[in-house]
């Protein structure tokens, strides 16, 4: 799934999730017929109780929605043991940027260890760092902070790669013959 999709992969390797999906569908929400518009309608769904589980790429979105009582205390995150798909937010400057400088003086700033720790804090986002904790000074280390809250993941998980953009198109494609929306 790292290479461009080709017809013969895609026959080959999308099969078993495909198998895999249709016999899940009749156990999900409504048939598997009709999804949650959003990720707002999604917690919305969590916290009134119509859905037992919701996906995120953040692992500590659930602390997060619990620290701002959008969702109960009793919703706690779960990552299957051998890795969880994910990626990172890129942060890049346009070629034709008319303060390029200026952006890099952000970029540094939101790479930098008090701004990762605050968007760190469940309270304020709960998206977990880019940073090597491991490699900081132990005081930049202590605004990280070791106490975990409701909802957040107690360790993180392998991060596997997002597959090659190719096999989007194909994907969708599939999805949406097989199961609308």
């Amino acid at each position: 799934l790292y290479r461009p999709a080709t017809a013969e992969a895609t026959a080959r390797l999308l099969g078993p999730l495909w198998a895999y999906l249709d016999a899940l569908q009749p156990h999900l929400w409504r048939g598997g017929r009709q999804h949650p518009q959003n990720a707002a309608a999604l917690r919305q769904m969590m916290a009134d109780g119509e859905l037992l589980l919701g996906l995120t790429f953040n692992p500590n979105e659930a602390a997060n929605e619990i620290a701002a009582r959008r969702l109960p205390s009793t919703v706690y995150s779960w990552q299957p043991a051998g890795g969880s798909v994910g990626n990172t937010h890129f942060l890049a400057i346009p070629i034709n940027a008319r303060a390029p400088e200026g952006a890099q003086v952000l970029i540094n700033f939101l790479l930098s260890p008090e701004a990762q720790a605050r968007k760190a804090d469940i309270s304020v986002w709960g998206d977990p760092t880019v940073l090597a904790l491991d490699k900081l000074p132990a005081v930049e280390r202590a605004r990280f902070g070791d106490r975990p809250a409701p909802g957040q993941v107690e360790a993180t998980v392998p991060v596997i790669p997002e597959p090659h953009g190719s096999w989007v198109e194909p994907l969708e494609r599939e999805w949406l013959r097989r199961y609308g929306q």
